[in-house]
């Protein structure tokens, strides 16, 4: 393998990596976001409040988006193992 092959699976690597972990972590970030807005209004500053909206919230995406997810990363594997002769010569 030549170093441009191994930039390549990196590169591919990387992305399928924010493919998946992006809507997840948008969830965590949102609900994060509303849960501290609610915070300082209502003068309430428990960071359990916070942390088990975020893990709630964060669960459940998962949950659900775990079909699609499995799906995708399946297609990758499949797309990289069939045709991983680019990569060897």
């Amino acid at each position: 393998m030549n170093v441009d092959s191994v930039v390549l699976l990196g590169r591919m690597m990387l992305q399928e990596v924010i493919i998946l972990v992006g809507p997840v972590l948008a969830v965590a970030i949102v609900v994060s976001l509303v849960v501290n807005i609610l915070q300082t209004l209502t003068s309430l500053q428990d960071n359990t409040i916070s942390t088990v909206a975020r893990l709630f919230c964060t669960g459940a995406a998962l949950f659900f988006m775990m079909p699609w997810m499995w799906r995708h990363l399946s297609l990758y594997t499949l797309t990289l193992f069939s045709d991983f002769k680019v990569f060897l010569g």
